[in-house]
């Protein structure tokens, strides 16, 4: 047991190095502002010079981490992409804390940070100044910190998990899937048995410790003269923006489409003299294809095993409300669920290699390969324009 978890962390280490490498390398490509990188590095900007905010459709906690890179290298590329891009390291860290934490095993933990590091999109979304990878970070910490509660019995890490629950709400409202999910673990842990907290602990913990955070993101609008009732006019503006929102976009894509992979988006593309280079936000289709099947196979498992109907749980709590917004919506919008994809599917790994190891071997080789397959393509890298048929797998992902 011993030897299989340091064998484990050395792997975790692997990962985080070869992830890390790869969101630096290169982060200042493209040179300039791309997609809603318009707006985020815009605003970190703003805040860090006490202009008036361009970008206040979200809460403002990504832009203020985005600021820390602009106050440390300047306004330029590597920048405002230098905490994306540790945040997208910390998120392989923290995936595999998860998978430890909720199996009790710390390969399952390994599996779940290799199809993070494996998976296209976050190596996209750790290299642009914009919301998601701040999101699922921060969710992914409260889902860890909840799951170190329920197996140590120890509350205080039930309010480290309502603090980041908190900083994931400041990134973006649907950050509130995390405070769901989290209140739906300390459900099923109190029904097993396994706690028992004073009634006193779960309200500080879920509801007064994120609150904080959420209205600690909001202090530099108060030391920029901003009052309580801007603040609340700003939050009836924030709603009423995002419930009436009627635009248009040639990317847009319904949710249930995101697994099927039917509508990746270019962030980014040009081309000229005979050369393109493009930031296609695309998942990995060895890994986004088989969540589905993996996510109902644990409806066969979900009674027995606490891990998968956490799971099962995240993944309907964290998906099925995009099916109620009426607003226009993206394939990134999928990545708050993905968390829970990558625990089902390396349940499903683990369940496969107890009978065809050399099936799982395998999968990671041909897993890896499609993401270094796609890396010119995620990374801004120039390459003869008439590559680009071989990224694009289907007529819907031009």
């Amino acid at each position: 047991m011993l030897a299989m978890a340091r064998r484990a962390v050395l792997g975790l280490v692997a990962l985080v190095a070869v992830s890390a490498a790869l969101r630096f390398w290169r982060l200042g490509e493209p040179g300039r502002q791309y997609f809603d990188e318009i707006y985020y590095a815009r605003t970190a900007r703003e805040y860090l010079l006490g202009q008036p905010i361009y970008e206040w459709t979200h809460p403002p906690l990504s832009k203020l981490l985005v600021a820390l890179g602009v106050r440390a290298f300047g306004f330029e590329p590597w920048g405002w992409r230098f905490v994306p891009a540790l945040f997208g390291t910390l998120l392989v860290a923290g995936l595999y804390a998860l998978g430890h934490l909720a199996s009790g095993r710390p390969q399952v933990g390994l599996a779940v940070a290799g199809l993070g590091a494996v998976d296209s999109i976050w190596l996209v979304e750790s290299r642009i100044a914009k919301p998601e990878v701040f999101l699922v970070t921060f969710s992914v910490l409260a889902y860890a910190c909840g799951w170190a509660a329920v197996r140590s019995g120890r509350w205080s890490w039930l309010l480290a998990a309502g603090l980041m629950a908190g900083a994931a709400c400041a990134t973006k409202w649907t950050g509130a899937a995390a405070l769901a999910v989290l209140a739906a673990l300390v459900a099923g842990a109190w029904r097993r048995g396994w706690v028992r907290w004073p009634w006193w602990t779960l309200v500080l913990s879920l509801v007064a410790a994120p609150a904080a955070v959420y209205a600690a993101s909001y202090v530099p609008s108060l030391w920029r003269g901003e009052g309580l009732s801007d603040l609340v006019r700003l939050h009836r503006n924030m709603y009423q923006y995002h419930a009436t929102l009627q635009a248009t976009h040639p990317y847009a894509s319904p949710w249930w489409s995101w697994p099927l992979l039917l509508r990746p988006m270019w962030y980014h593309y040009e081309a000229a003299a005979g050369r393109m280079s493009g930031v296609f936000a695309v998942g990995n289709p060895l890994v986004w294809w088989a969540i589905l099947p993996a996510v109902a196979a644990l409806g066969l498992r979900a009674r027995r095993e606490p891990v998968d109907a956490f799971a099962l749980c995240g993944f309907l709590l964290t998906y099925l409300p995009y099916a109620f917004v009426g607003r226009l919506l993206f394939v990134y919008h999928f990545t708050p669920v993905l968390p829970f994809g990558y625990l089902a599917l390396a349940r499903g790994l683990e369940e496969v290699a107890a009978l065809r190891p050399g099936w799982v071997r395998a999968y990671w080789v041909c897993a890896a390969a499609v993401l270094t397959y796609q890396l010119p393509v995620l990374v801004a890298y120039p390459v003869p324009a008439t590559w680009l048929r071989w990224w694009t797998w289907a007529r819907s992902w031009v």
